[in-house]
């Protein structure tokens, strides 16, 4: 197997003035096309962990901390791993930066100082692919909620990358919102991009290739998602709830109907229920 893009070991981060760890002894590591849920109540690292992983803020301390190559304990490596590790933050407003929807596109490459024609390429490239040339021109606060997301998440991966981190990227969205920025992340993992999804949402944890749970800023589970909701008392601990389809399954098993396994989609759901009848 290649080495991994993300590569993580005995990491720690603490915040100024801060008496213990938001982040103590993690590991992680997330290889070319892989898909790595991070999941965990409130204020257990997770977003921390999408800034180091993007080389935004320092590790205190790690073992290991590289990021497609580049060593996050240096000031150069971070420089570099910006480059190469795309974030997208809950709530776009804060990445949108420039006047009209291209504009804001094109920004990264023009800090990058690609040429002008490159550049119109890439642009077009970007605005075909999330559906959003017919909103070229288009004020950023004028989008709704959905084209927000899908247009911040063109102007990050306009500059290409090997590896991308989504910090709750549908928490401010509506349903039609939602389903536009997770079939732009589905994309992503054909293209061989490594993905660090963190979410609160159960139901897009679903399809992961491995979940990776924090509590208090350590990891407390890292595997797959069938073992993780099919330990309920983790799943409590962590607050997490579950997609709504096992929600369904437990809600039935307490009518007396229990199906023979637990359904994490609505295809398994259907299938448990065809099943017992």
């Amino acid at each position: 197997m290649t080495a991994p893009l993300l590569d993580i070991s005995g990491l720690h981060y603490r915040y100024p003035g801060a008496r213990s760890d938001a982040l103590a002894d993690l590991d992680l590591s997330v290889h070319e096309g892989e898909f790595v849920a991070v999941v965990g109540a409130n204020g257990s690292g997770k977003s921390t962990l999408a800034r180091l992983l993007g080389g935004l803020d320092r590790p205190a301390a790690a073992r290991r901390a590289g990021a497609c190559g580049h060593d996050l304990l240096t000031g150069d490596g971070r420089l570099a791993a910006r480059r190469d590790v795309g974030v997208l933050f809950q709530n776009p407003e804060n990445q949108l930066v420039a006047e009209h929807v291209e504009e804001d596109i094109a920004f990264g490459l023009e800090n990058l100082g690609w040429p002008s024609a490159d550049i119109r390429r890439r642009v077009d490239e970007m605005l075909a692919r999330f559906d959003l040339k017919d909103l070229r021109r288009r004020e950023p606060h004028l989008l709704s909620g959905g084209q927000k997301q899908r247009a911040a998440l063109a102007g990050v991966l306009a500059i290409p990358r090997r590896a991308i981190v989504l910090d709750e990227p549908t928490a401010m969205l509506d349903p039609a919102g939602r389903a536009d920025v997770l079939a732009a992340v589905a994309a992503l993992r054909v293209e061989g991009l490594a993905v660090v999804y963190i979410t609160q949402e159960m139901d897009e944890v679903v399809g992961a290739d491995t979940v990776v749970g924090l509590e208090g800023g350590s990891e407390v589970y890292a595997g797959g998602v069938d073992d993780l909701f099919a330990d309920g008392e983790l799943v409590r601990r962590l607050n997490l709830g579950l997609p709504v389809a096992a929600e369904v399954a437990q809600e039935l098993a307490r009518r007396g109907r229990p199906l023979p396994a637990l359904p994490l989609t609505l295809d398994a759901l259907l299938a448990g229920l065809s099943e017992r009848s």
